[in-house]
């Protein structure tokens, strides 16, 4: 069965084809291994105005793209850390079948600007 996924060159030009909003507001992503090639799926923070009330916190739907199988995922994303797009990240690489991954496949799984937890809270802090 055929993937009917946006596909990019890269796991950089995949971002920096998101609205810049959501560019802002990218809050993790993870990457699997696909027989079509690498799937990435972006999970957003996507805030109301008024933070200290939670009936106007919106989650964002989460968004798939597809990118070349021969593409080494851990250096994607070494690549797009190092191009401060998203801040520092929080990377792991989770192994087949272990929670959070049922799949025979690793998976790395990404939260953005995760370099502290100052860098943390400044970057919620500027999505309101």
């Amino acid at each position: 069965m055929e993937l009917n996924l946006d596909r990019y060159p890269s796991l950089k030009d995949a971002v920096l084809d998101l609205d810049p909003i959501l560019i802002d507001t990218l809050a993790a992503f993870w990457i699997e291994r696909h027989p079509e090639g690498l799937v990435v799926l972006f999970r957003f923070a996507w805030y109301g105005p008024q933070l200290e009330d939670a009936r106007n916190v919106e989650q964002y739907p989460d968004r798939q793209v597809l990118l070349p199988g021969n593409l080494d995922a851990e250096e994607e994303i070494l690549g797009l850390e190092e191009s401060e797009l998203l801040g520092a990240f929080n990377r792991m690489q989770l192994t087949p079948y272990a929670p959070g991954n049922p799949t025979g496949k690793p998976k790395w799984v990404v939260k953005t600007h995760a370099g502290s937890q100052a860098e943390r809270i400044q970057w919620r802090n500027s999505i309101g």
